[in-house]
């Protein structure tokens, strides 16, 4: 995950229902969670997506394979000519869910907290990690691809070699390496969250362990330098966006129905709107004309504070994006 990707990205949270309690669950999910999304509203906001000019719908939750009508949202996705992508806590994967995804999805991620222990002390419960040997099995043997995410927090940089030779051995192709972010339940973990030393230390250690596994597996760090931000910005800014979807990636849809820009739960002073209330369409074209204003100027915001950092330090750009924006609504 990057703060601007060259894949425009629609991020569906259908449910907040889960089969665990996470310690650092950013959207306080959990078995007794009831949001849920109809199936048709999403298969609607899909297809306005991709008229939008999204690519890529990538399905989070709550736990997606509690959603019943999983097998349809990435219908509709595929339908509408769009890559799928999942994030699983893994354990709600079973032979009949799978074969009911088999041929929609490109990539099916599970998450890793760590060490077996340190795994299970966040998913607040004993043998998850354990529990997940079998479960990646199926994925593997499915034929659908299989990444991992690896929770980045301020003390476990020491353990991504571990999560490299993970990876290998569960036959990912992908090790996403995500830090920590204190929303949610996850907000009492506010001292977990990786500093821009650790996040530093990462980079350095996942480009060495890239250079170690070659092209066996690809690893993606969720951080970026000052100066290659900045370019990246730059490189957007250069002609005035027809669509959202040129601004804007990823766009969030909470299980609530609100949609909001960049990340799960963001200020919602920058919300689009509720897409139970309008199409996806009008709400895009009410926010192109009434906060794209104040956006572009917590950009600029974002563009000077990257400039005083210099070209060497190490951000978590939604972080940092989150911050500057809400100074800039106020």
């Amino acid at each position: 995950m990057g703060f601007i990707r060259s894949a425009r990205i629609v991020q569906i949270h259908p449910t907040r229902r889960c089969n665990l309690r996470c310690l650092h669950c950013y959207s306080d999910s959990s078995p007794e969670a009831s949001d849920e999304l109809p199936a048709e509203l999403v298969a609607r906001v899909l297809g306005e997506a991709a008229t939008l000019g999204y690519g890529v719908a990538s399905v989070s939750g709550g736990e997606p394979f509690m959603y019943q009508p999983l097998p349809r949202l990435l219908a509709a996705a595929k339908a509408a000519g769009m890559r799928t992508q999942l994030v699983s806590n893994g354990l709600a994967i079973t032979p009949s869910r799978l074969k009911a995804v088999t041929g929609l999805l490109d990539l099916l991620a599970v998450s890793i907290d760590g060490v077996p222990d340190d795994h299970d002390r966040m998913r607040a419960q004993a043998g998850a990690f354990r529990r997940l040997g079998d479960r990646l099995a199926l994925v593997r043997d499915s034929g659908i691809p299989l990444g991992l995410v690896f929770t980045l927090t301020m003390w476990n940089v020491h353990q991504i070699e571990w999560a490299v030779e993970f990876a290998l051995a569960s036959g990912a192709g992908l090790l996403q390496i995500h830090p920590l972010e204190a929303s949610g339940r996850a907000i009492g973990l506010a001292d977990d969250v990786p500093d821009e030393i650790e996040a530093s230390a990462a980079l350095v250690e996942c480009l060495r362990l890239q250079r170690a596994v070659g092209c066996r597996l690809t690893i993606q760090v969720d951080v970026a330098t000052s100066g290659g931000l900045r370019q990246i910005m730059a490189c957007a800014d250069q002609h005035t966006p027809p669509r959202i979807s040129d601004i804007v990636s990823p766009l969030v849809i909470e299980p609530d129905g609100m949609c909001v820009p960049l990340e799960y739960g963001f200020p919602r002073d920058y919300a689009l709107g509720n897409v139970r209330e309008a199409s996806l369409h009008d709400l895009a074209g009410s926010w192109m004309e009434r906060v794209l204003p104040s956006f572009a100027s917590g950009m600029a915001r974002m563009d000077a504070r990257l400039a005083e950092m210099g070209d060497g330090v190490v951000v978590n750009s939604y972080a940092l994006a989150r911050e500057v924006l809400v100074g800039a609504a106020h």
